[in-house]
Protein backbone atom coordinates (compact mmCIF):
# COMPACT_ATOMS: atom_id res chain seq x y z
CA UNK A 1 0.00 0.00 0.00
CA UNK A 2 1.10 3.20 -0.96
CA UNK A 3 2.32 5.68 1.94
CA UNK A 4 0.37 9.01 2.47
CA UNK A 5 2.21 11.51 4.38
CA UNK A 6 0.56 15.01 5.23
CA UNK A 7 3.34 17.74 5.66
CA UNK A 8 2.43 21.02 7.33
CA UNK A 9 5.04 23.31 6.18
CA UNK A 10 6.70 26.59 4.67
CA UNK A 11 5.85 26.45 1.36
CA UNK A 12 8.35 29.62 0.97
CA UNK A 13 11.16 27.66 2.69
CA UNK A 14 13.92 26.15 0.34
CA UNK A 15 14.94 23.74 3.82
CA UNK A 16 11.48 22.01 3.27
CA UNK A 17 12.19 21.84 -0.50
CA UNK A 18 15.12 20.03 0.09
CA UNK A 19 13.81 17.53 3.36
CA UNK A 20 10.97 16.97 0.52
CA UNK A 21 13.27 16.13 -2.62
CA UNK A 22 15.15 13.44 -0.77
CA UNK A 23 12.01 11.05 -1.11
CA UNK A 24 11.69 11.44 -4.92
CA UNK A 25 12.65 7.77 -5.18
CA UNK A 26 10.11 6.53 -2.69
CA UNK A 27 6.68 5.06 -2.88
CA UNK A 28 4.94 7.94 -1.14
CA UNK A 29 2.08 10.28 -1.71
CA UNK A 30 2.76 13.98 -0.36
CA UNK A 31 0.20 16.10 0.80
CA UNK A 32 1.29 19.85 1.80
CA UNK A 33 -0.27 22.28 3.96
CA UNK A 34 0.88 25.41 4.21
CA UNK A 35 2.09 26.30 7.44
CA UNK A 36 3.07 30.17 7.30
CA UNK A 37 1.48 33.22 5.69
CA UNK A 38 3.21 33.09 2.60
CA UNK A 39 1.24 32.43 -0.22
CA UNK A 40 4.63 32.23 -2.39
CA UNK A 41 6.16 28.09 -3.50
CA UNK A 42 9.42 28.10 -3.56
CA UNK A 43 10.88 27.38 -6.79
CA UNK A 44 12.52 24.08 -5.80
CA UNK A 45 9.19 22.65 -4.26
CA UNK A 46 7.45 23.69 -7.00
CA UNK A 47 9.46 21.69 -9.27
CA UNK A 48 8.79 18.70 -7.19
CA UNK A 49 4.96 19.40 -7.42
CA UNK A 50 5.39 19.54 -11.21
CA UNK A 51 7.74 17.23 -11.46
CA UNK A 52 7.54 13.19 -12.40
CA UNK A 53 8.87 11.06 -9.96
CA UNK A 54 8.08 8.58 -8.32
CA UNK A 55 7.10 10.34 -4.64
CA UNK A 56 4.21 12.30 -5.60
CA UNK A 57 3.87 15.89 -4.48
CA UNK A 58 0.58 17.73 -4.26
CA UNK A 59 -0.41 21.22 -2.35
CA UNK A 60 -3.31 21.01 0.02
CA UNK A 61 -6.28 22.40 -2.42
CA UNK A 62 -7.28 25.95 -0.90
CA UNK A 63 -3.77 27.05 -0.39
CA UNK A 64 -4.46 30.07 -1.99
CA UNK A 65 -6.85 31.62 0.37
CA UNK A 66 -4.12 31.51 2.84
CA UNK A 67 -1.67 34.85 3.47
CA UNK A 68 -1.65 36.87 6.05
CA UNK A 69 -5.05 38.08 6.88
CA UNK A 70 -6.00 35.05 7.44
CA UNK A 71 -2.56 33.91 9.02
CA UNK A 72 -3.15 36.93 11.82
CA UNK A 73 -7.09 36.22 12.46
CA UNK A 74 -6.55 32.51 13.31
CA UNK A 75 -3.63 33.54 15.66
CA UNK A 76 -6.48 35.76 17.42
CA UNK A 77 -8.40 32.40 17.40
CA UNK A 78 -5.62 29.94 18.43
CA UNK A 79 -5.19 28.59 15.13
CA UNK A 80 -9.15 27.11 15.28
CA UNK A 81 -9.32 27.65 11.74
CA UNK A 82 -6.29 25.89 10.53
CA UNK A 83 -7.01 23.13 12.65
CA UNK A 84 -10.02 22.40 11.56
CA UNK A 85 -8.78 22.27 7.86
CA UNK A 86 -6.16 19.96 9.27
CA UNK A 87 -8.85 17.78 10.34
CA UNK A 88 -10.31 17.46 7.44
CA UNK A 89 -7.47 16.82 5.44
CA UNK A 90 -6.63 14.08 7.67
CA UNK A 91 -9.94 12.64 7.42
CA UNK A 92 -10.29 12.52 3.37
CA UNK A 93 -6.44 11.93 2.95
CA UNK A 94 -5.86 9.51 5.46
CA UNK A 95 -2.08 10.01 5.66
CA UNK A 96 -0.04 7.01 8.14
CA UNK A 97 1.87 10.29 9.29
CA UNK A 98 1.44 14.01 9.99
CA UNK A 99 4.64 15.45 9.67
CA UNK A 100 4.77 19.56 11.50
CA UNK A 101 8.03 20.49 9.73
CA UNK A 102 8.72 23.14 12.61
CA UNK A 103 7.19 23.96 15.52
CA UNK A 104 5.82 27.54 16.41
CA UNK A 105 3.56 27.35 12.98
CA UNK A 106 3.01 23.83 11.95
CA UNK A 107 3.56 22.27 15.18
CA UNK A 108 0.99 24.17 17.05
CA UNK A 109 -1.48 24.28 13.98
CA UNK A 110 -1.02 20.37 14.37
CA UNK A 111 -1.50 20.32 17.90
CA UNK A 112 -5.50 20.95 18.27
CA UNK A 113 -5.82 18.72 14.91
CA UNK A 114 -4.31 15.69 16.21
CA UNK A 115 -5.61 15.59 19.90
CA UNK A 116 -8.94 14.32 18.48
CA UNK A 117 -8.16 12.06 16.26
CA UNK A 118 -5.57 8.56 16.11
CA UNK A 119 -5.74 7.33 13.01
CA UNK A 120 -2.26 8.93 11.88
CA UNK A 121 0.98 9.69 14.05
CA UNK A 122 2.64 12.77 14.90
CA UNK A 123 6.04 13.83 13.93
CA UNK A 124 7.19 16.87 15.31
CA UNK A 125 10.36 18.41 14.09
CA UNK A 126 12.62 21.06 15.72
CA UNK A 127 13.75 23.61 13.21
CA UNK A 128 16.50 26.53 14.07
CA UNK A 129 15.53 28.34 17.44
CA UNK A 130 11.63 26.42 17.75
CA UNK A 131 12.57 24.90 21.29
CA UNK A 132 16.43 26.61 22.12
CA UNK A 133 14.76 30.35 22.00
CA UNK A 134 10.82 30.00 22.86
CA UNK A 135 10.91 27.90 25.93
CA UNK A 136 12.18 30.52 27.60
CA UNK A 137 8.62 32.33 27.09
CA UNK A 138 5.66 31.17 29.54
CA UNK A 139 3.14 30.96 26.58
CA UNK A 140 5.11 29.04 24.04
CA UNK A 141 6.01 26.57 26.45
CA UNK A 142 2.62 25.84 27.51
CA UNK A 143 2.26 25.65 23.63
CA UNK A 144 5.64 23.59 23.45
CA UNK A 145 4.58 20.79 26.03
CA UNK A 146 1.49 20.61 24.82
CA UNK A 147 2.49 19.46 21.41
CA UNK A 148 5.05 17.27 22.79
CA UNK A 149 2.29 15.60 24.41
CA UNK A 150 0.68 14.63 21.45
CA UNK A 151 3.53 14.40 19.04
CA UNK A 152 4.62 10.31 18.93
CA UNK A 153 7.56 10.95 16.98
CA UNK A 154 10.19 14.35 17.98
CA UNK A 155 13.20 14.72 15.34
CA UNK A 156 15.65 18.12 15.54
CA UNK A 157 19.06 19.06 14.15
CA UNK A 158 20.93 19.03 18.25
CA UNK A 159 21.07 16.86 20.79
CA UNK A 160 20.81 19.80 23.08
CA UNK A 161 17.15 19.86 21.49
CA UNK A 162 16.87 16.79 22.21
CA UNK A 163 17.31 17.06 25.83
CA UNK A 164 15.24 19.86 25.95
CA UNK A 165 12.18 18.52 23.99
CA UNK A 166 12.54 15.44 27.37
CA UNK A 167 12.62 18.00 29.67
CA UNK A 168 9.08 19.80 28.26
CA UNK A 169 7.59 16.16 28.68
CA UNK A 170 7.89 14.34 25.26
CA UNK A 171 7.98 10.86 25.80
CA UNK A 172 7.73 9.30 22.31
CA UNK A 173 10.06 8.00 20.02
CA UNK A 174 13.06 10.16 19.43
CA UNK A 175 14.69 10.34 15.61
CA UNK A 176 17.93 10.57 14.69
CA UNK A 177 19.74 13.71 15.14
CA UNK A 178 20.24 15.04 11.24
CA UNK A 179 20.34 18.07 9.26
CA UNK A 180 16.39 18.90 8.46
CA UNK A 181 17.57 20.30 4.96
CA UNK A 182 19.26 17.52 4.32
CA UNK A 183 23.19 16.39 3.43
CA UNK A 184 25.93 17.11 0.71
CA UNK A 185 26.68 14.86 -2.38
CA UNK A 186 29.75 13.41 -2.32
CA UNK A 187 30.32 15.15 -5.68
CA UNK A 188 30.05 18.18 -3.66
CA UNK A 189 32.50 17.21 -0.84
CA UNK A 190 35.01 15.82 -3.45
CA UNK A 191 35.40 19.15 -5.59
CA UNK A 192 38.42 20.51 -4.93
CA UNK A 193 38.72 24.06 -3.18
CA UNK A 194 41.42 26.57 -3.05
CA UNK A 195 43.88 26.07 -0.31
CA UNK A 196 43.25 28.78 2.88
CA UNK A 197 46.66 30.49 2.27
CA UNK A 198 44.88 31.36 -1.39
CA UNK A 199 41.80 33.10 0.18
CA UNK A 200 41.16 36.12 0.71
CA UNK A 201 37.62 36.54 1.62
CA UNK A 202 35.84 37.02 4.96
CA UNK A 203 32.06 35.75 4.42
CA UNK A 204 29.36 37.07 7.15
CA UNK A 205 25.93 36.49 7.51
CA UNK A 206 24.20 39.72 7.09
CA UNK A 207 20.91 39.29 8.56
CA UNK A 208 19.78 41.42 11.81
CA UNK A 209 16.95 41.37 13.34
CA UNK A 210 14.88 39.21 15.87
CA UNK A 211 17.72 36.84 16.94
CA UNK A 212 20.34 37.48 14.21
CA UNK A 213 23.23 39.92 15.36
CA UNK A 214 25.00 40.92 11.81
CA UNK A 215 25.27 44.69 13.43
CA UNK A 216 27.82 43.52 15.97
CA UNK A 217 30.07 41.69 13.14
CA UNK A 218 29.93 45.09 11.04
CA UNK A 219 30.91 46.86 13.78
CA UNK A 220 33.56 44.57 14.71
CA UNK A 221 35.28 44.91 11.39
CA UNK A 222 35.26 48.47 11.83
CA UNK A 223 37.27 48.39 15.28
CA UNK A 224 39.78 45.67 13.68
CA UNK A 225 39.98 47.07 9.76
CA UNK A 226 43.86 48.15 10.11
CA UNK A 227 44.13 44.03 10.57
CA UNK A 228 41.54 43.02 7.45
CA UNK A 229 43.11 45.64 4.84
CA UNK A 230 44.46 42.60 2.48
CA UNK A 231 40.84 40.95 2.89
CA UNK A 232 37.82 41.23 0.80
CA UNK A 233 34.21 41.49 3.33
CA UNK A 234 31.31 39.71 1.87
CA UNK A 235 28.03 40.35 3.71
CA UNK A 236 25.50 37.76 2.26
CA UNK A 237 21.87 37.24 3.00
CA UNK A 238 21.46 40.69 3.96
CA UNK A 239 18.63 42.49 4.98
CA UNK A 240 18.51 46.06 4.44
CA UNK A 241 19.89 47.40 7.69
CA UNK A 242 23.07 45.59 7.80
CA UNK A 243 22.94 46.62 3.70
CA UNK A 244 23.61 50.47 4.88
CA UNK A 245 25.82 49.40 7.80
CA UNK A 246 28.10 48.15 5.63
CA UNK A 247 27.89 50.39 3.19
CA UNK A 248 28.75 52.97 5.98
CA UNK A 249 31.76 50.72 6.46
CA UNK A 250 33.10 50.53 3.48
CA UNK A 251 32.69 54.53 3.54
CA UNK A 252 34.68 55.19 6.56
CA UNK A 253 37.54 52.55 6.45
CA UNK A 254 38.18 51.64 2.90
CA UNK A 255 37.85 48.20 3.12
CA UNK A 256 36.65 46.42 -0.16
CA UNK A 257 33.40 45.15 1.66
CA UNK A 258 30.24 44.24 -1.00
CA UNK A 259 26.68 42.92 -0.05
CA UNK A 260 24.22 40.42 -0.75
CA UNK A 261 20.84 40.89 0.10
CA UNK A 262 18.46 37.92 0.90
CA UNK A 263 17.62 35.51 -1.87
CA UNK A 264 20.31 37.15 -3.95
CA UNK A 265 22.92 34.22 -4.27
CA UNK A 266 21.53 30.93 -5.67
CA UNK A 267 22.49 27.91 -3.59
CA UNK A 268 25.71 26.97 -5.77
CA UNK A 269 26.61 30.84 -5.53
CA UNK A 270 26.53 30.49 -2.06
CA UNK A 271 28.79 27.31 -1.91
CA UNK A 272 31.26 28.69 -4.19
CA UNK A 273 31.10 32.08 -1.90
CA UNK A 274 32.34 29.99 0.95
CA UNK A 275 34.49 27.63 -0.76
CA UNK A 276 36.71 31.00 -1.58
CA UNK A 277 36.46 32.29 1.58
CA UNK A 278 39.02 31.78 4.52
CA UNK A 279 36.94 32.63 7.09
CA UNK A 280 32.67 32.22 7.91
CA UNK A 281 31.03 34.59 10.34
CA UNK A 282 27.89 33.62 11.91
CA UNK A 283 26.36 35.52 14.85
CA UNK A 284 22.58 34.78 16.09
CA UNK A 285 20.92 34.42 19.70
CA UNK A 286 19.22 31.30 18.81
CA UNK A 287 19.67 28.63 16.26
CA UNK A 288 19.72 25.14 15.46
CA UNK A 289 22.11 23.83 13.14
CA UNK A 290 23.32 26.26 11.20
CA UNK A 291 23.19 25.36 7.41
CA UNK A 292 25.30 27.89 6.78
CA UNK A 293 27.82 26.78 9.27
CA UNK A 294 27.72 23.20 7.60
CA UNK A 295 27.85 24.38 4.40
CA UNK A 296 31.15 26.87 5.09
CA UNK A 297 32.63 23.71 6.61
CA UNK A 298 32.43 21.53 3.45
CA UNK A 299 33.85 24.06 1.46
CA UNK A 300 36.87 24.28 4.39
CA UNK A 301 36.50 27.74 5.60
CA UNK A 302 36.87 28.31 8.94
CA UNK A 303 33.79 28.81 11.04
CA UNK A 304 33.40 31.62 13.62
CA UNK A 305 29.85 30.88 14.70
CA UNK A 306 27.81 31.51 17.69
CA UNK A 307 27.23 28.55 20.27
CA UNK A 308 23.57 28.80 20.47
CA UNK A 309 23.77 27.21 16.76
CA UNK A 310 25.04 23.98 18.34
CA UNK A 311 28.43 24.22 16.35
CA UNK A 312 30.18 22.48 19.12
CA UNK A 313 28.58 19.06 17.68
CA UNK A 314 30.43 19.58 14.67
CA UNK A 315 33.79 21.18 15.41
CA UNK A 316 36.23 21.51 18.29
CA UNK A 317 39.56 23.25 17.35
CA UNK A 318 39.08 23.70 13.71
CA UNK A 319 36.54 26.32 14.32
CA UNK A 320 35.75 29.24 16.93
CA UNK A 321 32.66 29.28 19.18
CA UNK A 322 31.64 32.56 20.53
CA UNK A 323 29.92 32.13 23.50
CA UNK A 324 28.63 35.76 23.69
CA UNK A 325 27.94 38.32 21.34
CA UNK A 326 29.79 41.35 22.57
CA UNK A 327 31.71 43.44 20.42
CA UNK A 328 35.13 42.69 22.38
CA UNK A 329 33.93 38.77 22.09
CA UNK A 330 33.01 39.23 18.21
CA UNK A 331 36.51 41.34 17.06
CA UNK A 332 39.09 38.32 19.39
CA UNK A 333 36.91 35.66 17.16
CA UNK A 334 37.07 36.78 13.81
CA UNK A 335 41.22 37.22 14.60
CA UNK A 336 41.40 33.90 15.99
CA UNK A 337 39.63 32.39 12.83
CA UNK A 338 42.12 34.28 10.42
CA UNK A 339 44.80 32.45 12.91
CA UNK A 340 43.65 28.60 12.71
CA UNK A 341 43.33 29.21 8.57
CA UNK A 342 46.87 29.55 9.13
CA UNK A 343 46.79 25.81 9.34
CA UNK A 344 45.30 23.91 6.25
CA UNK A 345 44.83 20.67 8.45
CA UNK A 346 41.68 22.81 10.12
CA UNK A 347 40.27 23.46 7.01
CA UNK A 348 40.69 19.04 5.74
CA UNK A 349 39.13 18.69 8.89
CA UNK A 350 36.12 20.41 8.78
CA UNK A 351 35.41 18.43 5.27
CA UNK A 352 36.09 15.31 6.81
CA UNK A 353 33.10 16.29 9.43
CA UNK A 354 30.61 16.66 6.52
CA UNK A 355 31.51 13.96 5.06
CA UNK A 356 31.24 11.51 7.66
CA UNK A 357 28.15 13.43 9.20
CA UNK A 358 26.32 14.76 6.71
CA UNK A 359 27.17 12.59 3.61
CA UNK A 360 23.96 13.44 1.46
CA UNK A 361 23.24 9.38 0.58
CA UNK A 362 23.74 8.53 4.39
CA UNK A 363 21.16 11.35 5.77
CA UNK A 364 18.50 10.23 3.10
CA UNK A 365 18.98 6.45 4.16
CA UNK A 366 18.13 7.74 7.71
CA UNK A 367 15.08 10.35 6.42
CA UNK A 368 13.57 7.38 4.78
CA UNK A 369 13.28 5.79 7.65
CA UNK A 370 10.99 8.87 9.20
CA UNK A 371 8.14 7.11 6.86
CA UNK A 372 8.98 3.69 7.88
CA UNK A 373 7.92 2.81 11.40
Amino acid sequence: MRKRILVICMYDSIHSARWLSQFQDQDIEFLLFPSSPHRKVHKNLKALVSGSSKASYKLFPLSKLFGLPLWIADKFVDNWFRSILVKSAIRSFKPQFVHAMELQNAGYIATKAMASQSSAKLIATNWGSDIFWFQQFPKHRDKLKNLLSVADYYSCECNRDVALAKSLGFQGQVMPVIPNAGGFSKELLSRPVPLLVDRKVIAIKGYHGWVGRALTAVEAIRNIAPELKDYKIVFYSCNTVTAKAAASLAESTSLDISTHLIGALTHEEMLELFAESKVYVGLSLSDGISTSLLESMAMGAIPVQTATACCDEWFTDSGVKVTGITLEGVQKAILEGLKLAENQAHSDRNREVIRTKADADDVAKIAHGFYNL
